[in-house]
């Protein structure tokens, strides 16, 4: 079994909730594998090209934290300012908040993680 049918429920919700970001992303393909479960893709779409590894979904958790870390992302990247999420300024910080508030209200149990990501802490994933 690919995962417990909790797991699967939840993983099914966060597909629908993070839906339109995934689709207007041009950097992410979540895919499904009968065989391995959800797999994200990082590509680039300009030279049609998967420049990291793919990453395969463990659990919920995992994929929010990805998603996470990619909506900070694209604060910082819309901003230009060349810098992590730690070194993320006061702005930028209520921007990416702002983002994820959507998800929060939806997934409430990983509040944690959200601010955890946003001060710039590693991943709990390899």
């Amino acid at each position: 079994m690919l995962y417990t049918k909790e797991q699967k429920k939840e993983l099914e919700e966060m597909v629908t909730a993070f839906g339109d970001y995934l689709r207007n992303s041009e950097y992410l393909e979540l895919i499904w594998s009968d065989k391995i479960g959800y797999i994200l893709l990082k590509i680039w779409v300009s030279s049609r090209s998967i420049p990291l590894a793919p990453v395969i979904i463990e659990d919920g958790e995992m994929l929010c934290e990805e998603l996470f870390c990619e909506i900070a992302n694209d604060v910082l990247e819309y901003t230009g300012n060349g810098h992590d999420r730690k070194n993320a300024d006061p702005l930028e910080r209520a921007e990416i908040r702002r983002r994820y508030q959507p998800y929060i209200e939806q997934f409430p149990q990983y509040q944690k993680l959200a601010e955890e990501i946003l001060m710039g802490e590693d991943s709990m994933y390899p």
